[in-house]
């Protein structure tokens, strides 16, 4: 992976869906709608995931193993034991203007989504491993989801757009 090494990528990728999902868990106390806080909660759950499946992988490259495969990951990732990935690191908070609107927490959740897609995307390109490329790009398909659902939030919200007026279908993935 470029000048980084995979540990690395995956500390920051951790990092950077731990800040995802806190940012998702206060966003959904600030909504008025329960459909708007249902939402945030169900990104919540999904980032949860994502968190798991990389603290796995991050697990067994400290081992010196190799990446395991995304269904392995996803498989014995919910019983691996936590790694303490932030022991040198100071977590960023998200920040949100006190006086920010429920657009402004949608607007930024798009802008969050937008960011971990380009670092996925560019993440998997960058190496050479299979196994990490099918992670990535795995991570690429969630977050897109993420963001069509915040998209369609911010849609229904302004009037704009497409949006949904009741959950038809789900796109949230295993």
């Amino acid at each position: 992976m470029s000048s980084r090494s995979s540990s690395e990528v995956l500390r920051d990728a951790i990092a950077m869906e731990v800040d995802g999902k806190e940012f998702f868990e206060r966003a959904s106390t600030m909504m008025t709608r329960n459909r708007s806080k249902d939402m945030f909660l169900s990104l919540v759950a999904q980032e949860k995931r994502h968190i798991e499946v990389l603290v796995h992988e991050l697990g067994l490259l400290d081992k010196g193993l190799d990446w395991a495969t995304l269904e392995d990951a996803k498989r014995t990732s919910a019983s691996s034991r936590r790694l303490s990935v932030f022991s040198d690191r100071g977590v960023k908070k998200l920040e949100l203007r006190p006086d920010a609107g429920e657009l402004d927490v949608v607007d930024v959740g798009i802008d969050v989504e937008k960011k971990s897609i380009e670092y996925y995307r560019t993440a998997g390109q960058e190496t050479d491993n299979a196994n990490a490329r099918q992670v990535f790009n795995w991570l690429v398909g969630e977050e897109s989801g993420h963001l069509t659902i915040l998209q369609a939030e911010r849609d229904s919200r302004s009037g704009s757009g497409f949006h949904y007026g009741s959950m038809e279908f789900s796109l949230e993935t295993e």
